[in-house]
C-alpha cells in the first residue's frame, strides 16, 4: 500500500497530530504542573495532570535513567506520545499532562501501554 498525502480530508489531518504548541518544553511548565497538578500511578507510569489557562492540552513526557538505556527510554517516550496522538480527542481540554515513564515501561508494546494509560488520562 502507497502512501497517498491526499487520503484524508483537510480538517482530519491535524486531528492525529502532535504539534510543538501541544507540547511541555520549558522547564518552568513542569514544575507548574508538578505542584498544582493531580498525581495517579500505575504500574509502569506516573500521570500529572494540572489545568492550563490556555485553554488546549499539552504533554510532556519524562523518563529518567531508572526506566533503562538510551534504547528504552526513547521507546517509552514513543509509546507515550504514539498514545496521546491518537486518544487526545478524548481528554480533557486546558490541561498540562505530564507523564513519567517507570522501570520496565521500556519494555512494553503499545497495547499493553495503551491499557495502563487509559485507566488513568482517558
Amino acid at each position: 500500500m502507497s502512501f497517498e498525502p491526499n487520503r484524508f480530508p483537510p480538517g482530519l489531518r491535524g486531528a492525529f497530530s502532535f504539534p510543538k504548541s501541544e507540547r511541555l518544553l520549558c522547564h518552568a511548565d513542569f514544575v507548574n504542573a508538578n505542584r498544582s497538578g493531580k498525581r495517579c500511578h500505575v504500574r509502569h507510569f506516573i500521570v500529572i495532570a494540572g489545568k492550563n489557562t490556555l485553554g488546549i492540552t499539552r504533554l510532556g513526557v519524562t523518563a529518567s535513567k531508572k526506566v533503562g538505556n538510551a534504547v528504552k527510554r526513547n521507546r517509552a517516550k514513543r509509546l507515550i506520545r504514539e498514545f496521546y496522538r491518537l486518544n487526545k480527542a478524548r481528554l480533557p481540554q486546558g490541561y498540562d499532562i505530564v507523564v513519567i515513564a517507570k522501570k520496565g515501561a521500556g519494555y512494553l508494546n503499545f497495547r499493553k501501554a495503551e491499557k495502563e494509560l487509559e485507566k488513568i488520562v482517558v
